[in-house]
């Protein structure tokens, strides 16, 4: 007779924190060899600022709007653009600290797939340099689509820097590696990031930071060879949205 088989219970370790620590862990030894959590100038925030305080105020945001800055470090950000009324989340308790002394106020969040806030909360999020750090980006922007207000004043900000660009193909055929950065865990083309932020949003506005293209915006060069860093602003999410399919010519 054929006794019922069963899943080895027992083996199991049940610790729901685990993941959140283990990430924590990793980047908060990473971050020791990084510029401090309230550096200003290493990552393009004197582009980036202006150019996001220019498009919140362009969808009619002031102090009476709700935003949140998803990975916040050290609220560097959040003092610099202003304009509305920011919180912010990261995993790194040192960062949160630090954004906590510059008097921002945040929380800690495991935000590498779910995003933890109810739906259609805020007006405006802001997640610069962070989306190249996270697994799923299809999951994760459909998760700031899921948070933003259904209205066409409601805008996502942010920033990545884009792997496929002349330099960084050349470095390939060389036999190196696309990043040498180890917490980029997704490397995206600039055709990639247009189709995935235009399938969630009516509106999007790209500003280059680097590379070529950024160096003289009179050739009007293309973003996929020429931009090696880009900041962006999408308005207006879409009310309904199908499912997410990416396909292989997105990827150069």
């Amino acid at each position: 007779m054929k006794t019922e088989s069963r899943f080895p219970e027992e083996l199991l370790w049940d610790e729901p924190e685990r993941r959140a620590g283990l990430i924590r862990g990793f980047y908060e030894q990473y971050n020791e060899k990084k510029p401090s959590y309230g550096g200003w100038g290493h990552q393009h925030e004197e582009i980036k600022a202006p150019f996001y305080r220019r498009c919140l105020e362009a969808n009619g945001h002031d102090e009476r709007s709700t935003g949140v800055d998803v990975g916040c470090q050290g609220g560097v950000l959040i003092n610099f653009v202003n304009l509305i009324s920011w919180v912010g989340v990261d995993i790194d308790k040192r960062a949160l600290k630090v954004a906590r002394e510059a008097g921002v106020a945040c929380r800690e969040m495991d935000f590498t797939t779910a995003i933890g806030f109810r739906d259609e909360c805020v007006d405006a999020l802001m997640m610069t340099e962070v989306l190249e750090h996270l697994p799923y980006p299809s999951i994760t922007v459909r998760e700031v689509h899921r948070i933003l207000k259904k209205n066409p004043r409601s805008t996502y900000v942010g920033s990545v820097p884009l792997d496929y660009h002349l330099h960084r193909r050349w470095k390939v055929m060389r036999g190196k590696r696309l990043s040498g950065e180890q917490t980029h865990v997704h490397h995206f083309s600039f055709r990639e990031l247009n189709r995935l932020l235009r399938f969630y949003f009516e509106k999007v506005e790209y500003l280059p930071l680097s590379g070529t293209a950024a160096r003289h915006p009179k050739l009007n060069l293309p973003y996929n060879l020429f931009v090696r860093d880009i900041a962006w602003a999408a308005s207006g999410p879409r009310p309904s949205v199908g499912q997410w399919a990416l396909v292989g010519k997105d990827l150069l």
